[in-house]
């Protein structure tokens, strides 16, 4: 299915998401994802994205061909940053408006919609036009904007905006043709709440393999570039730094492997600003020259990501947290490093048990800390672990292609599957 071929057959099927294409989170949770299913299933996808204007002016025209060249349809619109409240309101009104106008020109059977701003889009619009739709739901959203802070429950506006949101979080659960969620726990939810376990499906964040391949040593020129000694112990994080994770207890638990491992550095590939990192590493008491910061592009991850002994990802603990499953855990696990994690965040317990890699802290202590460091150092002096090939079987691409691909068929029975390519599991 390449190029304007692409157009002349197959399903129609309209994606929408609020997530932009150009950002981190689209190029690696969003793109691998559709790229699979319209290999795997006669399908044509139209995307509606709304794109970040300074992403949009690098690389917005380029990738445009390149989406074109692979068969997608893609209508980017302009994300509105400000004012803060105002332009949400406007960019859910613009929304709509946009994929009304992709229907009615392209008449699509299926509607799929990434989280809960494109969930509530795809449900008005399945009501007018009669179609099925696909809540993406992915985690349990307006919890999780009030855990961080993001909606104060002291301040009435974002009290109520909560309340708005849970209200339609419970019509979107009800009249979605399926359900998407990233861990078993949040199905477990979803059933308390008397929604069907049929009507869900569990496609935890996964990476694709065939990107994320370790190398047999660290690449020397990396670390010069970096200044770190050859025989330096080097614990990463990768992602965002934000209200979602526990920056200070990722820090305190480096604090505690330095006594462990003394040779120890923290390598932080992010996009934010070295400075509330070093800052906050400094209110700690931890020596700056232990911390690097650098963005690298997801194209280069893998390089970078090897010189990695372990990595960690702790985020803040609430209820929403059940559904978390978070991006970079199968990307770290792909490339065969262990990743220290929380024990009560989505399904890591059932995970770890699998030996695929998870270091489980039970709570944020010291004392788990110790015990975390004592088993991660212990797999250290086992010798390398295959803990991409364990994970594999869980966390690849192909196996989360493979729950789509089930959950299409049954909202549109007459769709022909084509095998799923289970190379990039390799």
């Amino acid at each position: 299915m390449k190029g304007s071929r692409a157009y002349l057959w197959g399903v129609r099927v309209l994606y929408l998401t609020y997530d932009g294409l150009l950002d981190p989170l689209g190029q690696s949770q969003i793109l691998p994802y559709l790229r699979a299913l319209q290999q795997a299933l006669p399908v044509h996808l139209s995307i509606l994205s709304f794109e970040k204007p300074e992403r949009w002016q690098t690389h917005g025209l380029s990738f445009q061909e390149t989406l074109q060249a692979e068969g997608f349809r893609w209508y980017p619109q302009p994300f509105t940053a400000s004012p803060p409240i105002l332009s949400k309101a406007y960019d859910s009104w613009r929304f709509y408006h946009a994929a009304q106008r992709i229907i009615t020109q392209e008449q699509p059977l299926l509607l799929h919609a990434r989280s809960y701003v494109a969930g509530w889009v795809a449900h008005r619009l399945s009501k007018r036009y009669r179609l099925p739709w696909i809540f993406d739901m992915r985690g349990f959203w307006a919890d999780e904007r009030r855990e961080t802070g993001a909606w104060p429950e002291s301040h009435p506006f974002f009290r109520a905006l909560y309340h708005l949101w849970k209200k339609r979080e419970k019509v979107m659960l009800h009249t979605a043709s399926a359900i998407i969620v990233l861990t078993e726990a949040a199905k477990s939810v979803l059933e308390a709440w008397g929604i069907p376990a049929e009507k869900i499906t569990v496609i935890p964040c996964v990476a694709d393999f065939a990107h994320f391949r370790p190398l047999p040593e660290k690449p020397l020129p990396l670390l010069e570039a970096l200044e770190l000694p050859t025989d330096a112990y080097i614990l990463g994080y990768v992602g965002s730094i934000g209200p979602l994770y526990e920056l200070t207890e990722m820090l305190r638990f480096f604090r505690v492997l330095l006594t462990y491992k003394p040779e120890s550095y923290f390598l932080f590939f992010t996009p934010a600003s070295p400075e509330p990192i070093l800052a906050a590493a400094t209110a700690e008491g931890l020596p700056a020259e232990r911390f690097r910061v650098r963005f690298i592009p997801r194209s280069e991850l893998p390089t970078w990501l090897a010189l990695l002994d372990a990595s960690i990802i702790f985020c803040r603990p609430g209820f929403s947290r059940i559904g978390s499953s978070p991006t970079r855990v199968a990307e770290l696990l792909a490339m065969n490093i262990p990743v220290v994690v929380q024990a009560d965040l989505g399904d890591n317990r059932a995970l770890a048990e699998t030996g695929t890699g998870l270091i489980l802290c039970e709570r944020f202590s010291t004392e788990a800390y110790e015990e975390a460091c004592r088993t991660l150092l212990s797999l250290t002096r086992e010798g390398p672990a295959d803990f991409r090939s364990r994970s594999a079987a869980l966390l690849s691409l192909p196996v989360g292609v493979q729950r789509y691909v089930e959950v299409y068929t049954r909202l549109i029975p007459a769709m022909q599957r084509r095998p799923v390519s289970h190379s990039q599991s390799g």
